[in-house]
């Protein structure tokens, strides 16, 4: 199971509202070992490998758990909040209380987002921040009380628009349009043809969810959309981060 900080964050707020008895009973039952007496020491303990059981135990007994926590609206509040960073991840919590996988994960490969957001800390774009708010902004969206699909979608594609035309900025000097940062990128041999029509497209594609395609939900189509937009997002500064180094990998659609 592969999970994002946000994720882990969302459970530890949830696992806060019990005692720390019964919490350290938790971590200590699924080989989470970590005495806890604060938040904090709660995140810090599920970064182990049976991540996976807590979080199944916890869906199975969600009626005692909640029957714990009073009043209901602090339980209720905070798993909403850990359902909805589930559903980012690619995870859906079901009517009868189970965890299901609603995306195929390839074991040992780090959460796309969290990926994202190293990748681009540790890039040389001006505006590596902007992007990483933008991309808050965009899951914020989403799993609000009041959830903006729209928002949602909107900041993940001015967040891939972003760093096209930072990178351009930077490498230029000059500010460009998002099309004409494109033709750059592709002049200067950053960007294949294939690698520029196809970022192209998917940027077009994912339009503020006003075309959703038949059979989507928009919650479905926010989730998928933004997901398409951040793997981009990250081919593009994952070979920028590489592009220096002697040894780069070949393109995604040649």
């Amino acid at each position: 199971m592969i999970i994002n900080l946000r994720t882990k964050i969302s459970l530890s707020q949830l696992l806060d509202l019990f005692e720390y008895n019964l919490n350290n009973l938790l971590l200590e039952k699924h080989s989470l070992d970590h005495y806890c007496s604060n938040t904090t020491d709660i995140k810090d303990a599920l970064e182990g490998e049976n991540l996976e059981l807590l979080i199944q135990e916890i869906i199975s007994t969600k009626r005692d758990l909640r029957s714990r926590v009073s009043p209901k609206y602090r339980f209720d509040e905070r798993w909403e909040d850990f359902q909805k960073c589930l559903l980012l991840d690619g995870y859906r919590i079901t009517e009868n209380n189970s965890l299901i996988s609603i995306e195929p994960t390839v074991d040992g490969i780090v959460a796309t987002e969290d990926d994202l957001t190293l990748e681009l800390r540790n890039s040389s774009l001006s505006k590596r921040e902007k992007i990483i708010i933008l991309l808050l902004e965009s899951a914020n969206a989403f799993k609000n009380t009041t959830p903006d699909y729209n928002q949602c979608l909107s900041k993940a594609r001015i967040a891939l628009e972003t760093i096209i035309r930072n990178k351009v900025e930077d490498e230029n000097g000059t500010i460009e349009t998002w099309g004409r940062s494109l033709n750059i990128l592709k002049a200067n041999s950053f960007l294949t043809n294939s690698e520029e029509q196809a970022i192209s497209s998917t940027y077009t594609y994912v339009s503020d969810g006003s075309h959703i395609p038949l059979g989507f939900t928009e919650e479905e189509y926010a989730r998928y959309g933004r997901n398409l937009l951040m793997t981009v997002c990250y081919y593009i500064i994952k070979k920028q981060n590489s592009s220096a180094s002697p040894t780069t990998a070949s393109s995604w659609l040649d």
